[in-house]
């Protein structure tokens, strides 16, 4: 269950519906809350948000999609809204915080809980220089019902709400469908078709949603809420190995999911230098990830 939280030094803040740093968005709501619980920076809830949601059981690769986009997003001056679970809201707080930009946690439970309590440190720094908010007094446990009601809030407080993994039967769905309801975008990343996290997200596709392979295509319908240097900036990745190298030949032979290291340093044609020499500038350049159990994989959209 949650893991109760004292308060730090910035106690937490009360809204209600007309005061000043109320989301106008939540007015959209046909039930909005009478009164929210805040912590952090109040006016990380009043600037142009995107929603980052999906599945607590997410893949290797959704993760990185989550970053990435967040990551990007936030560096065009987007705040970052989703809901602290594990899994992909988890890996879009990051994302946000690894640009230096904000991002908001919308809870399920009252602030002197955090949930998941593997996510306390992810709060601190979430309150450092965003916020986290919830609808819920202090002592409210994590139960299930409350969980879609906090959907409601996500969607409401975000221009559009990005689905990078979800089942068939998900949290992200209810969100992507109070999303539609207010006339919110709604963007789905496409996966594999034999992996059950992306089933959710072709359901959206089929139904309407639009497809995001980037942050530029959600730029392309919302445009940019930043200044045009850093949207510059965010937009283009860093340049592929030459080709002929040894960073190239690695580079190619791996994917989002991760291959095993020692498989491919046996598939290597050339000496243990050029390896070693290939393998560095591929991980200075950001290019690829190390993974659990001595796996390397893609970092992902780059140009």
């Amino acid at each position: 269950m949650g893991m109760n939280r004292a308060c730090g030094s910035d106690l937490p803040q009360q809204l209600v519906p007309g005061q000043s740093g109320w989301p106008a968005g939540w007015n959209d709501l046909s039930d909005p809350p009478d009164l929210v619980y805040l912590a952090g920076d109040l006016g990380a809830v009043t600037v142009s948000a995107i929603a980052i949601v999906g599945t607590r059981r997410a893949t290797a690769r959704g993760l990185a999609v989550a970053h990435r986009l967040a990551h990007d997003l936030a560096w065009c001056g987007w705040v970052v809204v989703s809901g602290l679970a594990l899994g992909i809201d988890g890996a879009a707080h990051r994302g946000a915080l690894a640009a230096g930009g904000r991002t908001v946690a919308v809870m399920a439970t009252g602030l002197d809980r955090t949930y998941p309590r593997e996510h306390r440190r992810l709060r601190d720094r979430i309150e450092q220089s965003g916020c986290v908010v919830t609808e819920y007094p202090a002592t409210t446990r994590p139960t299930r019902y409350r969980f879609p009601q906090r959907n409601r809030l996500i969607a409401a407080l975000a221009r559009a709400v990005i689905v990078v993994e979800a089942p068939a039967r998900s949290g992200a769905l209810c969100t992507a469908e109070h999303a539609v309801d207010l006339g919110r975008e709604v963007f789905a990343v496409p996966g594999p078709v034999d992996c059950i996290q992306t089933r959710g997200c072709h359901h959206l596709l089929r139904e309407g949603a639009q497809l995001i392979e980037s942050v530029n295509d959600v730029t392309a319908v919302l445009g940019y809420p930043g200044d045009a240097p850093a949207v510059a900036a965010a937009a283009v990745g860093p340049p592929l190995p030459l080709a002929g190298s040894a960073a190239r030949w690695i580079f190619d032979r791996l994917d989002l999911d991760g291959v095993s290291h020692d498989t491919l340093r046996q598939r290597w044609p050339g000496n243990d230098q050029t390896w070693c020499e290939g393998l560095l500038a591929l991980e200075m350049a950001r290019l690829i990830r190390r993974l659990p159990g001595g796996r390397l994989a893609r970092s992902i959209w780059n140009s």
